[in-house]
């Protein structure tokens, strides 16, 4: 272990006090004191721990609470007895009544009490030699140490899981996937990782009362989790989603809002359950589009499976203009419906339709960029439109150059729009009716 190994792990101790103890198991290391290193460190996880414990207390948690009135009471009485009891059960105290420690650093500080024990006492390993620690035990010692509890917050487990709940609900919970990842996903152990991703996943899909604020924001926090690290997102997610079709309570809508909120990472395919993708499949085939957009179906990215994928797109293609305008406003995949908001302004009827359908498409059109083939379909439509309804209404110049501004089209895309514009004024002046598109004409500088 290097000294800037040594270093940086008094860095990541959250105590002060257990910073300064830790200071001095160092130095013996340094010395070759290893006996005296290995009892220093013993005393520094009990005083860490300890802390913890205070913390946790204070903050209302009752087993912390007991366990420490228990020491207070002791140590004023100056019951040895009872102190050196709490020394020997803090480990399993930590562990098993307050989550502070996951099993696999309690059965690791285990042997360093063994190891501790041997050097505090007089430890035979045989008739005649004592026990004698060297530099690879106290390393491995230390490193535990470090990443089991100086470096660990002392709000985990259960406590950690009542706060996430209440700061859900409360006005000032940012709207931002990194504050659940600094605050509560990063400083904790993997068992209590995947405890909050579990309990993110379930208020997304179903939260308490029905709240909007909750499931939006539960569903941005999963979704970095997501980002940040697959595996707990893809064994949180399986966990719920297996118990919940078990039991009979994954409803229609959580299908949806699952596949609407998750469909879009790879890692969810492999945790849904199959018997649930097969009725996901039923439910797009029948589909009730009001429905499936109500239920979050379009809320996020589009799926990422082949079939799930398909089957969406032709529910997107019986959409009408209403349906088209309710899915884009909650979508983050703006782009799916760029092709039945063509197809609609094609199919126009009126005026106001032909305004309103092409409104359709200039919110699609935000942060995407149309290809030929789109810009294409557009022209057609609009030359198409059985009813002629398109070119004459008041606000399509301004929508048009709304899009186009929106816009950079390579070569091909360009001259589509070059295209439609003249049309648009050949039309204009053929008709001698006042709809020249001139504007329209400057903007793409095409000559009339």
């Amino acid at each position: 272990m290097s000294l800037k190994d040594l270093e940086e792990m008094q860095h990541e101790v959250i105590e002060p006090s257990s910073r300064t103890l830790l200071r001095e198991v160092v130095k013996c290391y340094e010395a070759g004191a290893y006996r005296a290193a290995l009892v220093s460190l013993w005393i520094a996880v009990v005083s860490d721990l300890t802390c913890k414990i205070r913390r946790l207390a204070e903050s209302g948690d009752g087993e912390a609470k007991k366990a420490i009135d228990a020491l207070d009471l002791a140590i004023e009485r100056h019951n040895v007895k009872k102190v050196q009891d709490y020394e020997r059960e803090i480990i399993a105290t930590a562990a098993d009544k307050l989550e502070i420690l996951d099993l696999r650093s309690k059965e690791e500080l285990d042997r360093l009490n063994k190891d501790r024990n041997l050097c505090a006492h007089p430890g035979y390993v045989d008739r005649s030699e004592l026990f004698q620690p060297d530099a690879e035990l106290v390393r491995s010692h230390l490193v535990v140490a470090s990443r089991s509890c100086f470096s660990q917050p002392p709000l985990v487990g259960k406590r950690l899981l009542a706060i996430l709940e209440t700061e859900l609900r409360s006005d000032s919970w940012p709207n931002d996937g990194e504050y659940f990842l600094d605050r509560f996903f990063r400083p904790a152990r993997t068992a209590v990782k995947r405890n909050l991703v579990k309990l993110l996943i379930k208020y997304s899909l179903r939260a308490p009362d029905q709240d909007d604020d909750v499931m939006a924001r539960s569903l941005v926090s999963t979704l970095a989790v997501s980002r940040e690290c697959e595996s707990v997102f893809e064994y949180a997610l399986r966990s719920v989603l297996s118990a919940w079709e078990e039991s009979g309570s994954l409803g229609d809508a959580e299908l949806v809002r699952a596949v609407g909120a998750y469909g879009a990472v790879s890692a969810f395919w492999s945790a849904f359950p199959r018997t649930g993708k097969s009725r996901l499949e039923a439910l797009l085939k029948r589909h009730n589009v009001d429905r499936l957009i109500d239920n979050g179906l379009f809320v996020g990215r589009f799926p990422s499976d082949d079939s799930i994928a398909s089957k969406c797109r032709m529910v997107i293609s019986r959409m009408d203009g209403a349906q088209v305008n309710d899915a884009i406003q909650q979508s983050e995949c703006r782009h799916e419906f760029v092709s039945r908001a063509i197809e609609l302004v094609g199919e126009s009827g009126s005026f106001r339709s032909a305004e309103y359908n092409l409104r359709l498409l200039e919110r699609c059109c935000r942060n995407v960029v149309l290809e030929c083939e789109d810009v294409r379909n557009l022209r057609e439509a609009i030359e198409g439109n059985p009813y002629q309804q398109v070119r004459q209404a008041n606000g399509v110049e301004e929508i048009l150059i709304s899009i186009y501004s929106e816009q950079s089209p390579d070569a091909a895309a360009r001259d589509e729009w070059c295209a439609l514009a003249k049309w648009l004024n050949d039309q204009g002046r053929e008709k001698d009716d006042g709809y020249l598109y001139e504007r329209f004409m400057n903007l793409l500088e095409v000559d009339g």
